[in-house]
């Protein structure tokens, strides 16, 4: 299985999961990077950048092992660009703005 198979896959995995909540849809490939655009109302108690990570977990199970390297916010969902890790790396990515809710 290549790179774009295998992102394919688990696009198509995350969207029988997430469906009733957000859709992916890949916008393109580019050596080890991809990007990927989620649209939908998405669930207010998981977190937003949660279903991001979402797909990097499916595609690792794919044999991918992938990090969140931007995300670009848009009015119902957002653009993210992944790029493949090299064996033995770990990534974690840390949203740029956090925002607090206070009742």
């Amino acid at each position: 299985m290549n790179l774009l198979e295998a992102v394919t896959a688990a696009i198509e995995e995350f969207n029988k999961l997430h469906g009733s909540e957000a859709t992916a849809r890949l916008v393109r490939i580019e050596g080890e990077r991809f990007t990927v655009e989620f649209r939908g109302s998405f669930c207010v108690t998981c977190g937003f950048y949660d279903y991001f990570e979402d797909l990097t977990y499916i595609l690792a199970e794919k044999g991918f092992r992938a990090g969140i390297v931007s995300v670009e916010e848009v009015e119902d969902g957002g653009i993210v660009e992944y790029r493949l890790l090299k064996p033995g790396e770990s990534w974690r990515f840390v949203p740029e703005k956090q925002i607090l809710i206070l009742e």
